[in-house]
C-alpha cells in the first residue's frame, strides 16, 4: 500500500480542516489544580505534565507528530497521557458517579470543585490519571503481582518476570486520547504504517512498551462514562501482552474474555468488539451479559474452551464466543482467583529450552497448566464452567 506523505504545512491545514474545534483556543500552559507545583504534583501522583514524548514515531513521539499547543500530557507511577480533549458537560443521570470521582480526587487536589457543571480539560486529564492508576492496582491484584516483582532487567537466576519493572516492560504505558480521528489516523499512521479506523494498541519493540491511540470522537465516546471502560478494555489488553513482556500473544478468548470483564466491571453496559485491527468499538450494548451467558447453556453448537484455544484472531470470536469467553474468565476470576493468576503467569511465562520467551503451542500450554493449577481438563473445565453459570442468579 502506498501512503502520501504531506509536509508540515499542508499537515497543520489538514487538521484545521478536519477537526476545527482543535485549533479554537490554545490550552493554558498551567494546570489550575496541581499549578505544576512539585508538591501539590507529588501529593496527586503526577510525575510531570510534560509536554512528554509519548510515541515510538521517533525521540519526539507525539510532539513530532501533532502540535504540542493542543495537548495536555500527565506522567504517573506507571502510565503516560496525552490528552486532546475538550470539555464536557456533566449528564444529570451520570452526576453520581462523576461527582464520586471527583470526590476521590479532591483528596489530593483540594482544588477540585464539588459540584460543577462542566469538566474542563485538565479536570478530565486528572481524572483519567488518577483511575488509570487504580486500574493498574486492580491489575496487579488479579495477576497477584506488585511493583517489587518486576526487576529493571531479567535476572537469571530468578523466576522470569519479563525484562522491565512495569509488568515485565522497561517504559511505561502511554495513552494518547485524541478529541478527533484525523489526527488519532495521523499519529498512528508513521509507525503502523496503516490506516486504523479506530482504538490502535502497539508494542514498541526498541522502547519496550506498550502504547493505545484512541479516538474519541463519536457521539457517546465524547462522554466519560462511556469513553473510560473503552480505555479500561484496550488497557487491559496491553497489560496482559505486557505482562512478563510482550514476546508473543497470549491467547485470544482469553485476552478478549478479560478486557470485556474489566471492562464491565467499570460499566456493565459497556462493550467493545474486537476487529482484525484495533478495536471495533460498540460502547452501549444494552445486553445483559449475564442473562445471555445462561442462554447459551441451551445451544447445543457453543464452542468448547479446546475449540476456543485454537481461535487465533480477534475477528473469528462470534458474538456467542464473545459472551462466552466473558463468562468463563468471570468464572475463573470469582471462583479460582489464585489458580487463574498462577494460569496467566504460566502463560505469559513459557520459555523455551534456551530460557528463551516463546508462544510455541499455545493450546497445549493451557491444556497443561489448567490440569496443574485448576485440576481440570478442558471437558471438566467446561463442565465445571457451565455447572457455575447455571446457579447464578
Amino acid at each position: 500500500m502506498r501512503l502520501l506523505h504531506i509536509g508540515p504545512l499542508a499537515f497543520l491545514l489538514l487538521l484545521c480542516w478536519l477537526s476545527p474545534a482543535l485549533f479554537a483556543q490554545k490550552k493554558p500552559e498551567i494546570c489550575p489544580y496541581c499549578r505544576n507545583e512539585p508538591e501539590r504534583m507529588q501529593k496527586a501522583g503526577v510525575v510531570s505534565h510534560g509536554p512528554i514524548a509519548i510515541g515510538p514515531a521517533g525521540s519526539e513521539g507525539i510532539i513530532k507528530s501533532l502540535p504540542t499547543s493542543q495537548w495536555l500530557f500527565l506522567e504517573t507511577a506507571h502510565l503516560r497521557w496525552a490528552s486532546s480533549l475538550g470539555p464536557m458537560t456533566v449528564d444529570l443521570n451520570d452526576k453520581k458517579r462523576v461527582m464520586a470521582e471527583l470526590d476521590r480526587l479532591r483528596l489530593v487536589l483540594p482544588d477540585v470543585p464539588k459540584e460543577p457543571k462542566k469538566l474542563d480539560p485538565w479536570l478530565r486529564l486528572h481524572l483519567m490519571g488518577m483511575k488509570g492508576e487504580e486500574f493498574y492496582a486492580r491489575f496487579q491484584a488479579l495477576l497477584k503481582v506488585t511493583d517489587a516483582d518486576f526487576p529493571e532487567t531479567r535476572q537469571m537466576d530468578k523466576p522470569f518476570m519479563g525484562n522491565g519493572r512495569f509488568l515485565g516492560e522497561k517504559e511505561k504505558f502511554e495513552v494518547v486520547v485524541h478529541h478527533s480521528r484525523a489526527t488519532h489516523l495521523l499519529f498512528t499512521r508513521d509507525f503502523s504504517g496503516a490506516q486504523v479506523t479506530n482504538a490502535l494498541r502497539w508494542h514498541s519493540r526498541e522502547r519496550h512498551n506498550m502504547l493505545c491511540s484512541i479516538p474519541a470522537e463519536d457521539p457517546d465516546l465524547r462522554q466519560d462514562r462511556w469513553l473510560w471502560p473503552h480505555i479500561v478494555h484496550n488497557l487491559s489488553h496491553a497489560f496482559l501482552c505486557a505482562y512478563k513482556h510482550f514476546s508473543y500473544d497470549p491467547p485470544v478468548w482469553l485476552d478478549e474474555g478479560l478486557a470485556i470483564a474489566m471492562e464491565k466491571e467499570i460499566e456493565p453496559r459497556s462493550t467493545t468488539h474486537e476487529g482484525e485491527e484495533g478495536s471495533m468499538r460498540d460502547s452501549k450494548d444494552n445486553r445483559d451479559y449475564a442473562e445471555a451467558a445462561r442462554k447459551l447453556l441451551t445451544k447445543d453448537k457453543l464452542r468448547s474452551i479446546a475449540e476456543l484455544t485454537e481461535v487465533k484472531e480477534f475477528g473469528e470470536l462470534t458474538a456467542d464466543d464473545q459472551i462466552s469467553v466473558w463468562s468463563r474468565v468471570r468464572f475463573l476470576i470469582e471462583e479460582h482467583p489464585d489458580a487463574f493468576a498462577k494460569f496467566l503467569g504460566g502463560i505469559k511465562g513459557q520459555l523455551d529450552e534456551n530460557q528463551i520467551p516463546t508462544g510455541r503451542d499455545l493450546p497445549g500450554l493451557q491444556r497443561s497448566l489448567l490440569q496443574e493449577f485448576l485440576g481440570f481438563s478442558p471437558l471438566a473445565f467446561d463442565d465445571a464452567w457451565r455447572a457455575w453459570l447455571a446457579k447464578q442468579p
